[in-house]
């Protein structure tokens, strides 16, 4: 049983609704977060939460500052339904997370809270039999109950479940019918492994049951789980009051005192109302007492250097994310990155109809982000901290569609310098007719295609953004675009084609009078790309893109869509036709390669193999320059150097075959027997029913050895075990009908 002090804070939270919004807030992060403590989230990767509503408070957060358990409110015709949002659904299920005892304070303490009682009745979804126990134990009052009785077993106080998986429509409709009548909710859901599930993600069972309390679970992004959670709350008088003497006495020099008030600050993140308003004005302040904090090439950000700007950028970063439009104010680092907006640029109105269907890339193209919702031009850049506000066609409401800020989304987390603000891209769901977006760096004003979206033609109107350069292929005049579009004021362009989009600063294009050249380049090479995937008919599928980056996420480059590259001599040639037809670029092909590689015919340890087979490809099929002179590591006596350290080092698979060592066994292949074997064994591929993929990496090895074999003609076994691949006894039997390839490049080391 509760002590009488918790039971007047119980109370106290049930009549919230006479308090102010951040007089309700730190009442129930008072109780929920009663006891402290943290949670060892073991073998759990709990998905994120975005609080979407005026409500919504992160309860528990991982160490980026991601919320993974949130709290908010509902309105209904009785007073409110207050629903907890919990991003796995082992949080209510594990044995492991419910023998913890500051775990089950933590879901206790919100059972209490959402049914507004010390003791409320609580239903439970039939498989948290173990919970059950749980609270049994703890003197609660627990009945078993299938979503689709809520509303029949007139369940009075709260019902706790998981839904995901085989939530149906009925069970949603029960559930969200009790809610309306005051019930309380806490729900848990592990959301990632559901994106491609739930095109619209609005439509997963968890996000129908909390949305009207402002909380939206993510199909993307996976909080970091190797640390323990902490379960703290600092009320809103403490952390306004470290945040004024930051800003208004002299800041301790003593390293210890400044992480000590790093720590202390970074309960901000949960502010909401005036409290909200106030920390903002004042985290500005800090930020450009600090400095102003503006991160370059040549002065990182190095994290750990001080643990106060680490703090700043954080909290930053999480508002800059999740802050309704036009909350947060611009960035002081956003005039040096992305750049700058000049103060006289005109704010505009734009009509436009861009293409509303999806058409994605090849399936099971993993490293292509080939299920990703695909980005649409909009010839507008938002100014930042300024709202764009985009009207959308009704029909389209709640189907996933997005409007987005800021062309690239990758992360600086794991870079240990950062020569940018760690996150550039907002976005917003168009969950209604009429959408607000801001950014408190700006950027570019996109709209974003879900997977399985079929509209030919969608009209928008936007307004409030900068006139940003675009040219597109075939339909922008080249007159207008010399002497007018490329001048337009906003600080990123956009050049179009129906085979790739290349997103990049302006500087870049000012003076490019070729646009049309450089895009037929481009498409050429991306059609050159498909061609040695089985000959892909690019016409079917999504226009690729690429960003050019001050510092990217992974990497020199990197796949995925988009591709990321450096603002250095890459984006001088991307847009220079001559030399990236005559001269080609090995990182652009390289990276084109993963967008073409697939699982099922990787060997272990290519997976920054295989991609190359398009980087010599395209250097010698359509650049017309010799493998060798396309990258150093592959001249001759690099590549004979290679082979010999590895058999003469014992053929150690596990260790050595990897990256350039690998790829010596496919160009030996390859100068055997030409490119053909390896277009039809990919066409194969592309073609194969789900039903006979292989599923083990040993039948993965099988099938390869044998389709190539069959595409070359002779049995290549032999080669591949010489190369120490691992394969079954069976691969021989299979191709006893095929001569065998003897005389092989490694047939001296042959067994």
């Amino acid at each position: 049983m509760m002590t009488r002090t918790l039971f007047r804070s119980v109370l106290s939270i049930l009549t919230l609704a006479a308090l102010p919004p951040l007089a309700a807030n730190d009442e129930a992060m008072s109780l929920l977060t009663r006891g402290g403590g943290t949670i060892v989230p073991g073998g759990l990767a709990p998905g994120l939460i975005d609080l979407v509503g005026e409500t919504a408070f992160p309860i528990v957060k991982d160490s980026a500052g991601s919320a993974l358990i949130a709290g908010g409110s509902a309105a209904t015709a009785s007073g409110e339904s207050r629903v907890i949002a919990i991003a796995h659904d082992g949080f209510l299920k594990s044995p492991e997370i419910l023998s913890q005892s500051s775990a089950r304070d933590l879901i206790f303490n919100a059972i209490r809270w959402c049914g507004q009682s010390d003791q409320p009745e609580v239903a439970l979804h039939p498989d948290l039999s173990g919970l059950a126990n749980a609270l049994e134990e703890a003197g609660f009052r627990v009945e078993l109950v299938a979503p689709a009785e809520v509303s029949r077993r007139t369940v009075k106080s709260v019902y706790v479940t998981v839904a995901q998986r085989g939530f149906d429509d009925e069970s949603i409709a029960a559930v969200l019918e009790r809610m309306q009548q005051g019930a309380g909710l806490v729900v848990a859901a592990t959301p990632w492994p559901f994106g491609d599930d739930y095109p619209n993600f609005a439509d997963f069972p968890a996000n129908r049951l909390a949305a009207a309390a402002g909380i939206r679970l993510k199909s993307e992004g996976v909080v970091n789980g190797s640390h323990p959670f902490a379960i703290t709350h600092t009320d809103s008088s403490t952390v306004l009051a470290t945040l004024r003497s930051l800003v208004d006495d002299p800041i301790p020099d003593n390293p210890s005192e400044r992480a000590a008030l790093a720590e202390a600050l970074k309960a901000g993140s949960s502010l909401r109302g005036p409290a909200l308003a106030e920390f903002l004005q004042g985290l500005l302040a800090l930020n450009q007492k600090l400095g102003p904090i503006i991160p370059t090439s040549e002065a990182p950000i190095v994290r750990g250097a001080d643990p106060l700007v680490d703090a700043v950028v954080d909290l930053e970063t999480g508002f800059h994310l999740s802050l309704p439009a036009g909350a947060m104010y611009p960035l002081p680092a956003a005039a040096d990155y992305p750049g700058e907006v000049p103060d006289k640029a005109p704010r505009i109105d734009r009509t436009l109809t861009l293409d509303g269907t999806w058409r994605g890339w090849l399936s099971g193209r993993g490293a292509a982000g080939w299920t990703a919702k695909e980005m649409r031009p909009t010839g507008l850049y938002a100014a930042p901290g300024e709202v764009i506000t985009v009207t959308a066609p009704a029909e389209i409401a709640g189907q996933g569609f997005e409007v987005v800020i800021g062309a690239y989304n990758g992360g600086l987390e794991n870079r240990e310098q950062w020569e940018r603000y760690p996150r550039l891209q907002h976005t917003v769901e168009i969950d209604g007719e009429v959408t607000k977006i801001s950014s408190g760096l700006g950027g570019l004003v996109t709209i974003r295609v879900p997977r399985g979206a079929a509209y030919p033609a969608l009209p928008f109107t936007l307004s409030g953004g900068v006139a940003a350069p675009v040219y597109v292929a075939g339909k922008t005049n080249l007159s207008k675009w010399r002497s007018e579009i490329r001048k337009y004021p906003a600080p990123w362009a956009e050049l179009v084609s129906d085979r790739i989009i290349l997103a990049l600063p302006s500087r870049f294009i000012r003076d490019l009078d070729n646009p049309d050249e450089v895009m037929q380049v481009w498409s050429e090479m991306i059609d050159k790309a498909a061609e040695l995937c089985g000959g892909v008919d690019r016409n079917l599928y999504r226009a690729e893109r690429i960003v050019f980056e001050r510092q990217t996420a992974a990497g020199y480059m990197h796949s995925s869509y988009p591709v990321a590259a450096p603002q250095d001599k890459s984006v001088v040639q991307a847009v220079d036709a001559r030399s990236l037809r005559e001269e080609g670029n090995w990182g652009f092909f390289h990276e084109y390669g993963h967008n073409h590689q697939h699982d099922l015919w990787a060997l272990p340890g290519t997976g920054e193999t295989t991609c190359n087979l398009w980087s010599v490809y395209l250097f010698e099929e359509w650049v017309g320059i010799p493998r060798e002179e396309g990258h150093d590591a592959i001249r001759p006596l690099d590549r004979k150097q290679r082979m010999n350290a590895y058999f003469d080092g014992g053929r150690d698979f596990e260790k050595d075959w990897s990256m350039w060592v690998a790829l010596e066994s496919y160009l030996q292949v390859q100068e055997a027997f030409g490119w053909e074997p390896f277009n039809a064994v990919f066409a194969e591929y592309n073609a194969l029913p789900e039903s006979e993929w292989p599923k083990t990496q040993e039948e993965k090895n099988d099938q390869w050895v044998i389709r190539l074999s069959r595409a070359c003609g002779q049995n290549l076994a032999p080669f591949w075990r010489t190369w120490n691949v691992p394969l079954s006894g069976s691969v021989e039997e299979a191709l006893d009908d095929l001569p065998v390839w003897e005389d092989h490049p490694v047939a001296k080391w042959a067994e």
